[in-house]
């Protein structure tokens, strides 16, 4: 990995690790059966209450769709980091209703939106400064993002339990 794929890696953990404490109950929490009560909002924009809520779930996903193209050369495509935004945030939605909290469609709507939103402002830093666009690398450019989400998952499991006991 070159210098610059760890650079981003670094930066993608820590990042990762802020989504990861923000967002709400680990596993932990499923492990040990002390769970809020989840509550699952399904019917898009239902729950738009007020602007921070809209701001706030656009702004969480925001720098990823900004680091992934800026990092790696395999998310140069929209489709691709805007689904990846699109995963990160189903996962997210997805241990939240399990471990207890809300789920909801206008959450993962909106954390898409922003994802969608970074990767734009990507393209339009790449294209003022062409020397911020990677250069070709391997072809599991994918596998950096993915080891990082599920170290910042696995390590916020392990330090409730540490936490808890």
């Amino acid at each position: 990995m070159r210098k610059r794929g760890i650079i981003g890696t670094l930066l993608l953990l820590v990042y990762l690790a802020g989504v990861g404490l923000f967002t709400g109950p680990s596993l932990a929490q499923i492990f040990l059966g002390r769970l809020p009560q989840p509550r699952l909002e399904l019917i898009p924009f239902a729950d738009m209450i007020s602007f921070v809520n809209i701001a706030g779930n656009i702004a969480l996903l925001f720098p990823l769709g900004l680091f992934l193209p800026l990092f790696w050369r395999w998310f140069e495509r929209a489709g691709r980091t805007i689904g990846w935004c699109f995963g990160t945030s189903l996962s997210i939605e997805l241990i939240q209703l399990v471990a207890g909290g809300v789920t909801s469609a206008d959450d993962l709507l909106l954390n898409t939106l922003g994802g969608a939103l970074g990767f734009a402002a990507a393209r339009l830093l790449m294209r003022a400064c062409p020397k911020l666009a990677p250069t070709g690398e391997g072809r599991a450019e994918w596998a950096a993002p993915l080891v990082c989400w599920i170290v910042i998952i696995a390590a916020s499991t392990i330090s409730d339990l540490l936490i808890l006991w």
